[in-house]
């Protein structure tokens, strides 16, 4: 049972990633620089590029198996703004007035058939030379009321797609099949 619930307790934990958010959809403070992307990760192989807010854009040039480093170029609506060669663990930071990016090169992947980069945690702060992003709108109307009148836990929030009934499901359908194999 223990096992069960420790199972349970891990596929929870890996499905309530944090989404992106602007701090305003969440009635913060306007006074503290604004969040547009708030540790999340992402997965690039070399010559793909990331677009982040803004016209913001992170490109990945080149590999260099040897040492295992990545070159990244940070644009913005093409125009290069700088650029890094960054090892495991290194972060690539790039400031104006205040911070505006913020990515750790998590690891290095590489193989015969290609090489795969990922960034994790990278933060995002507003640029206040440039218009603020708008939010989607994927919700009616009166859903929207609903949500800006009520407070959001990110604790409680999960992934489009797989509900905690899946994940127990999953769980139970592993569960049984251990215990049918060891009778």
């Amino acid at each position: 049972m223990i096992l069960f619930l420790s199972m349970i307790l891990i596929v929870v934990t890996a499905v309530s990633a944090e989404p992106l958010r602007i701090n305003a959809a969440l009635g913060m403070d306007g006074d503290a620089d604004t969040v547009l992307i708030n540790g999340t990760g992402i997965f690039l192989t070399t010559g793909d590029s990331w677009d982040f807010y803004q016209g913001y854009s992170l490109n990945v040039k080149s590999v260099n198996q040897d040492q295992k480093q990545v070159w990244v170029k940070l644009l913005h609506d093409g125009e290069l703004l700088q650029d890094d060669i960054l090892s495991e663990g290194d972060i690539f930071v790039y400031s104006k007035n205040t911070e505006i990016m913020n990515i750790t090169v998590d690891t290095i992947y590489i193989s015969p058939g290609g090489e795969l980069i990922t960034f994790k945690p990278i933060y995002q702060y507003l640029d206040e030379e440039y218009p603020e992003p708008e939010l989607e709108e994927t919700m009616d109307n009166s859903t929207q009321e609903e949500e800006q009148n009520s407070t959001v836990n990110p604790s409680s929030m999960q992934t489009n797609g797989f509900s905690i009934f899946q994940a127990f499901a999953c769980i139970s359908a592993v569960i049984l099949c251990r215990i049918a194999i060891n009778r």
